[in-house]
């Protein structure tokens, strides 16, 4: 497949990685930097190394960038309506801006030319989504503007519906401890949530997060019985997922992990992990698991039950783009 990447930013350029150790092609990519800046963001990374998949050889061309010899053009376009994508085939966009969430704003690059849009994170009501391991079969995957959910939600979704499959959930908390994003400042600056304000490297911040809204929809039994929170703390990747929730029945931890174990070795290997180990945020790095279960952290108490899970939040979620682009390929 050819393929446009639209914001090139964390999610974008890994993305851009990733797919270069694939069969499929990055053929342009639109971004408002310049394209001598972003050959030197993906050439260098603060995350994962220079060496990231091996030596990447990155250079600037004429039209924008050549990776490993692959070449891509560049675009600094603000209106998808106005690139290229018929021109240069474009069978996909992933649209990794966060710019454009509503089916009638990503229709502009089907406008442009593209066959199909997947947006990188959970797009506004009517865009159907995807998440790996759950729904992902290919009638929703033939839809030409589908959307895969964000990294949350990709964990939580996975955990959740094998629960309640399992044990039944009456209600549930949960709370994700996550780095810091871009949308935080580095120093305190004005921001209408105040919090998200503060110097996001000095300080353990509480921020407001949707994930509630979106499992309820995935899940209409748990209507009004989820709550959700995150807290960002001063590391650059890598989250942990603390679930708590009361089963409709008592519940041991044993019992749960070894559902857990199995679902790893079996029917979700590669997308659900599975740890006994004392590990930490640095250890689950480059992990391509959506959640890493930690045995460790688990506590039952009749029905009451904490469940944690670990996640890369971004190599992690960005595996969970191709494998959708890989579905979309043999589906059309």
């Amino acid at each position: 497949m050819n393929i446009a990447i639209n914001g090139m930013g964390r999610i974008g350029r890994l993305l851009c990685k990733l797919l270069n150790n694939t069969q499929h092609r990055v053929v342009a990519v639109n971004d408002l930097m310049t394209k001598e800046n972003l050959a030197y963001l993906l050439e260098f990374d603060s995350i994962y190394g220079q060496y990231f998949l091996g030596k990447n050889h990155i250079h600037v061309t004429d039209n924008g960038i050549a990776l490993n010899e692959q070449n891509i053009d560049v675009f600094t376009e603000p209106d998808p309506s106005n690139l290229p994508w018929k021109k240069l085939g474009v069978d996909m966009v992933v649209d990794c801006s966060g710019r454009f969430l509503t089916h009638q704003a990503l229709s502009q690059h089907l406008t442009a030319g593209a066959r199909q849009v997947l947006l990188s994170t959970t797009g506004a009501q009517g865009v159907p989504m995807v998440i790996r391991g759950f729904n992902d079969t290919n009638k929703i995957i033939k839809e030409p503007i589908i959307a895969s959910g964000g990294c949350m939600t990709n964990c939580t979704v996975l955990l959740l519906h094998h629960l309640i499959q399992n044990f039944g959930v009456e209600s549930v908390h949960i709370n994700v401890t996550h780095s810091y994003t871009s949308r935080q400042s580095l120093v305190d600056s004005p921001h209408t949530d105040f919090r998200r304000g503060r110097a996001a490297t000095a300080s353990i911040i509480p921020v407001k997060i949707d994930l509630h809204e979106t499992l309820e929809k995935v899940f209409p039994t748990l209507a009004g019985k989820v709550i959700s929170s995150s807290t960002r703390v001063p590391i650059i990747c890598g989250a942990l997922c603390d679930l708590n929730f009361i089963a409709t029945k008592s519940v041991a931890a044993a019992t749960i992990h070894e559902l857990f174990a199995k679902l790893a070795k079996n029917e979700l290997k590669g997308l659900i992990g599975y740890n006994e180990r004392a590990v930490t945020s640095t250890d689950i790095l480059c992990n391509p698991n959506s959640a890493i279960v930690d045995a460790t952290l688990t506590h039952a108490i009749g029905k009451h039950v904490k469940l944690s899970a670990w996640f890369d939040d971004q190599f992690a979620f960005t595996n969970r783009l191709v494998e959708i682009i890989e579905k979309a390929d043999i589906a059309t």
